[in-house]
Order: structure tokens, then sequence, then C-alpha cells
């Protein structure tokens, strides 16, 4: 995946500097940690070769250093690797009342260290109909209203704290005001 979920998050711009986490990230990482070299214009309208060996400070920003976003990235080279086999399955599951959510819950937090150990990237969500209606509002069809957390859990929690996880996800829905989506992103390693 290169590039981002709004129509005007380009792959140069928003969504390296965004940090970059794709499902792809377990198999050789974030998209920005490829970026060998920016070419951007400055506050100042002068045009600079970025790269960590120039003008590194400026790459440390611009490759997610910092927070904000620095300059006007006119183009990037990045490392590049050979397409893998991907295999995609989507599951679309609701469970009708709270046990069962719990069940399914528990389940996937215990199932995620096993699709790590296969080298396998996990997205789950409960229901994308459910996301798609109450992410995207007909006026703004190029993005989101919705309020988004980002967390990146490390693999010893998933394998060694597995019952504080799922109390998580738990908390995280009983404290939903509208319905809850989940997504779950799981990067190996």
């Amino acid at each position: 995946q290169f590039g981002g979920s709004c129509n005007p998050v380009g792959g140069t711009g928003g969504f390296l500097q965004g940090g970059s986490h794709s499902l792809l990230s377990s198999w050789k990482g974030l998209g920005v940690d490829q970026v060998l070299e920016y070419d951007v214009v400055t506050e100042d309208g002068q045009r600079k070769i970025v790269s960590p060996c120039q003008n590194s400070d400026l790459f440390y920003a611009l490759s997610g250093g910092v927070g904000g976003t620095y300059d006007v990235v006119v183009s990037v080279v990045l490392r590049i690797f050979r397409s893998p086999h991907i295999i995609g399955t989507l599951l679309s599951i609701e469970a009708s009342n709270e046990t069962l959510y719990v069940t399914l819950i528990r389940d996937l937090v215990r199932f995620l260290p096993k699709l790590a150990d296969g080298d396998w990237t996990t997205a789950f969500i409960p229901s994308f109909y459910k996301a798609y209606k109450l992410a995207l509002t007909p006026s703004d069809p190029t993005g989101y209203n919705m309020l988004l957390g980002s967390s990146l859990i490390p693999d010893t929690v998933v394998r060694n704290r597995q019952n504080d996880l799922i109390q998580l996800f738990l908390q995280m829905k009983r404290l939903s005001v509208r319905a809850t989506s989940l997504l779950i992103n799981h990067v190996a390693g």
C-alpha cells in the first residue's frame, strides 16, 4: 500500500510524513523507512536534496522524527522490493450480544501471536459497512468524519499481556457513544 486513505493524501507527502503504516508494514517496515532521499522546496523557496547524509536534520523531521510537516515535498527516492505473494481475505463479523463480542475479541487477541509467527499481517474491524456509515459523510467524499486514535502495541504485550489487551478493547467499546468499529493492524516483530 502506498498512499493515504484520503483522496488528497499522496505517497510523497502526507502518507510518508504521517508514518506510513500499512498492511505491508510487517513485511519490510513502514513506508517512511524506505525513503532514501527527499527533493523539497524549503520555506524560503530553495530547492534541496534531503537524505541521511545531506541536510540530515530535515531528513529526520520529514521521516517522522518530530511532529508536523516541513517544506514542500516535490519527490521521493524510495527503496523498492519485488512484490510478495499476497493472500487477502475479508471477514465481516458482527456480534449480536455482549457475550459474543467478548468471546470474539478474546479469541482474536489470543490468535494474534500465531499470525505473527507466520509473518501474517492482520487487520480487523467488526463491520466495514458500519465504519463506512460512521466515517464518511455525503458532503465530504475525500475524507473521514471520525475520531481516530492510534497506538502501536508491542509484540511483548500481544504475547504476554493478552488479558490486559482484551480488557482494553472491551473498554474502548463500552466508552463509545456511537457504534464501535475497532481496527487492528497487527505488525509482527
